[in-house]
């Protein structure tokens, strides 16, 4: 008898819901990747010196990962006993998703925004509700359509700020009000906090439904060490701690080499600054070009509307000089691409190729 997969899987899964990124034809030129929210700069000295000095992949990873939750412990300020970390922030999402999902419960979020959001809570049976930002440019939080949406069915709303892909920072205030509003969990995902120059751990301290996320990948260039972290309510940490798995999901060397880069603070704030400077450079090339609006950015990555409804042909004409940046299928933003922040050559490029493919997109409409 043939097993099918309404016999085995949960009702609820729909396997075309995962989320994925598939890469795209470059070519022949090797990928320069402009499309993933990577550093550009690699591992800090320490952070690669404690990678070199690895020699002990034989043994278990610390099973409460002790030194790396004190290492951020101390880089935030806050108790090591209300953190959760795991392989990527993704982990440590799902361990959320774990704790307080029941399948019918309620998820709010904010589209355009992270993809993750819907599919993992999806994942574990959430009903996932999108009441979506304002129109472009501004993206602005819809704080009174959250606040009147969220009831009892709702067990999490989920706030990215700074926002991946549009790159906006909110109003700390307007995150205050939904917070004070709702009698729910409000989780901040501030993946991109070291760019922004803000940072939630104070509401996280004062609030008790705040969590506060945030990721190793970014600032500290970790992306293929995944590390994550959260701040949790303190009363909420046995049960939080009850669903994270052992040793938090983390390697042994990714532990070490994250535990070393917060311990090189100096070198990871200059790179953060040599981004941020780079990201503003890239801003006022593209906004020179004819057709081109680059939304205002928080983060190590731009979102840039481009002329036309359809952003794709750019973005294949970019990956034929070997750049690779994000595209969308996304209604709202099938016109945008988003740009991570890289080295300056490759961006001098990418704006080359987009002045010449702008060129030639106005000639073909004057011509039709």
């Amino acid at each position: 008898m043939a097993l099918t997969p309404s016999r085995v899987i949960r009702g609820h899964i729909e396997p075309e819901s995962a989320y994925h990124r598939a890469e795209i034809e470059t070519g022949g030129h090797p990928p320069v990747r402009l499309n993933w929210n990577e550093s550009p700069f690699g591992l800090s000295p320490k952070a690669q010196a404690a990678y070199d000095a690895f020699h002990t992949g034989n043994v278990y990873p610390a099973i409460e990962q002790a030194e790396l939750r004190l290492a951020i412990a101390r880089y935030l300020g806050v108790d090591a006993d209300r953190l959760i970390v795991g392989a990527g922030l993704d982990d440590v999402i799902n361990t959320l998703a774990m704790t307080v999902i029941d399948p019918g419960t309620e998820v709010i979020i904010n589209e355009p925004t992270f993809g993750v959001y819907r599919s993992l809570f999806e994942l574990h049976g959430a009903v996932v509700t999108d009441i979506p930002l304002g129109d472009s440019p501004d993206y602005a939080l819809p704080v009174d359509g959250i606040i009147d949406h969220a009831s009892e069915r709702t067990r999490l709303i989920i706030v990215c700020n700074p926002n991946n892909p549009t790159g906006t920072l909110f109003d700390q205030e307007d995150i205050v009000r939904i917070i004070e509003s709702v009698d729910c969990l409000v989780a901040i995902d501030e993946a991109y906090a070291e760019f922004s120059g803000v940072s939630h751990t104070e509401l996280a301290d004062r609030y008790d439904n705040v969590i506060t996320l945030r990721t190793m990948s970014k600032f500290a260039g970790l992306a293929g060490f995944r590390v994550g972290y959260g701040v949790f309510p303190d009363a909420l940490m046995p049960w939080f701690r009850r669903a994270a798995p052992a040793f938090f999901n983390i390697s042994a060397p990714a532990a070490a080499v994250a535990t070393a880069s917060l311990d090189d603070l100096d070198h990871l704030r200059a790179n953060a600054d040599r981004i941020v400077s780079e990201r503003d450079r890239l801003a006022a090339a593209l906004n020179a070009l004819d057709g081109v609006t680059v939304i205002p950015s928080a983060t190590n990555f731009l979102l840039v509307a481009l002329p036309g409804p359809d952003a794709m042909p750019f973005v294949s004409a970019l990956a034929q000089e070997g750049l690779l940046v994000r595209g969308y299928d996304d209604p709202g933003l099938r016109h945008t691409i988003r740009i991570s922040i890289g080295l300056p050559e490759h961006h001098d490029q990418l704006v080359a190729v987009l002045e010449r493919k702008i060129a030639s997109h106005k000639e073909g409409i004057v011509a039709s």
